[in-house]
């Protein structure tokens, strides 16, 4: 079944251009000029999310984004506006909007939140009814209460990174030596290669594993909202700034900060990173006291960063800043190996998951698995285990059938013939981009599933896209 979009835009022409748009991409579209009317179809009838103007005549997008979070929060709120601002940002995102876009915007960048919504806003709308239910039902917990609630999930989300292979050992021997130390870490490596995994193991073998633990997806962060969200702002920065809030450097004091995929921040927000780590230090949004920072800083990037500093993208000294423990994630080609130790690792972590009896994978699943170059890495092994384990039911042994299955197997067929068929000569950069585009007009935009044909990740593909919207914007 479609998503279901419930578009409220008292622009005609913008009305128009959201519906023909989206619903091109795939997704069921109900429209409405006024948010009265909307919000009366609320009553009797379902959508998966709010797509709504900020300024309108009749009822507020604020006021919308409150009825709605209020009645229905299982359906998500995405707000546009011509009359944007950082402080309108952070209050829609604060009141539960879950993303914020401001006009004129292409038609490829309201897809792009819209799709990243499908792609995580369950998890976030589920998230959120879940903590509504809790402030109503539960009484307020002290904060030794709160910061023991927080340490025991800490403990509870512990990952492992699994492997024998010699170049493994070493980062895992090494890691003890790095987790003592306050020093920065600046981790590269493909998508998939367990980066962040690494990156956690660092802060749970640390001095600092009791304190708190913050990571930051700088890739999908809202440029308009990195530095609000990274170093806090203070009460009258801004329009509407009517309170001090803080940034992730206070919320991270005393223990680590985690800034994954740190070459997708901009370069002028860089410069304040830099400073954070020389002189321990830094000012929130329209603040003139510096505060103390006694942070440590792990960053994570996939990209290759001689070349971003080449292309002027990443700042020469913030990375020699950050790369005092340089350390590299071994693609899962380079180590094979370990291929059937995670394949075990991964059917006994999915059978516990759904209470199923002891799997093991075939001898003829192993050696095709064996022989894959998996440009998706382990992150790709994974999900290839994870649908091996569903599908083989109460079988005691997971076969190739169960992993390619006649479904799975045609889609991937049919794709690769288009992806593949007369595309011109082109630099490899290009053809990346042919590839990524072909694959989403096959799944009608849905970025999960042209990454899983494609073999890397949605954020690869979101990358990659925004890339080359710089590019044409420049």
């Amino acid at each position: 079944m479609k998503e279901h979009v419930l578009i409220i835009e008292d622009d005609e022409m913008l009305l128009e251009f959201l519906e023909e748009s989206l619903s091109m991409n795939g997704y069921q579209i109900t429209t409405f000029i006024d948010p009265t009317e909307a919000i009366e179809y609320l009553r009797d009838e379902s959508a998966d999310l709010v797509l709504t103007d900020v300024k309108m005549d009749e009822m507020t997008g604020d006021e919308v984004l409150s009825h709605v979070t209020t009645n229905y929060p299982e359906v998500g709120v995405i707000m546009m506006t011509s009359f944007g601002n950082i402080a309108h940002a952070v209050r829609a995102l604060q009141k539960g909007a879950f993303d914020y876009v401001t006009k004129p915007f292409k038609a490829k960048e309201i897809l792009f939140r819209i799709n990243r919504y499908f792609e995580s806003g369950s998890t976030f709308k589920k998230q959120q009814k879940i903590e509504a239910f809790a402030a109503k039902d539960e009484p307020k917990k002290d904060k030794t209460e709160a910061d023991e609630s927080l340490k025991e999930t800490i403990q509870q989300g512990k990952k492992k990174f699994i492997g024998k292979n010699e170049s493994v050992q070493k980062l895992l021997n090494i890691l003890p030596q790095i987790a003592a130390s306050t020093a920065p870490v600046m981790i590269q490596g493909e998508s998939g290669t367990g980066k962040e995994v690494f990156a956690n193991l660092i802060h749970q073998n640390s001095n600092r594993s009791e304190e708190a633990y913050v990571k930051i997806n700088c890739a999908n962060l809202p440029k308009e909202l990195v530095e609000s969200t990274l170093f806090g702002h203070v009460k009258g920065a801004f329009t509407g700034a009517v309170s001090d809030k803080k940034g992730a450097f206070e919320e991270a004091d005393g223990g680590t900060i985690l800034l994954d995929e740190i070459t997708e921040v901009n370069v002028n927000i860089q410069a304040k990173l830099l400073r954070v780590l020389q002189e321990k230090e830094f000012r929130r949004v329209g603040g003139q006291k510096p505060i103390k920072s006694d942070v440590r800083i792990l960053a994570t990037s996939n990209r290759n960063i001689a070349k971003a500093i080449s292309e002027g993208q990443f700042r020469k000294d913030l990375y020699y800043r950050l790369n005092v423990f340089p350390i590299s994630i071994p693609p899962l080609r380079e180590r094979k190996d370990d291929i059937p130790l995670l394949v075990n690792y991964f059917i006994d972590r999915y059978t516990d998951k759904y209470n199923l009896e002891t799997k093991k994978a075939s001898d003829g699943l192993m050696d095709f698995l064996m022989d894959k170059s998996w440009d998706g890495n382990v992150r790709q092994l994974e999900n290839k285990i994870h649908r091996g384990v569903i599908l083989s039911g109460t079988d005691k042994t997971i076969s190739l059938d169960h992993i390619r299955k006649s479904l799975f197997a045609k889609v991937d067929l049919e794709v690769s013939q288009e992806v593949l068929s007369d595309l011109p000569l082109m630099s490899i950069e290009d053809m990346e981009l042919q590839l990524i585009k072909k694959a989403l007009e096959h799944t009608q935009g849905n970025q999960k599933e042209a990454a899983k044909i494609l073999g890397i990740t949605d954020r690869t593909i979101r990358n990659k896209i925004k890339k080359a919207s710089s590019n044409e914007d420049a």
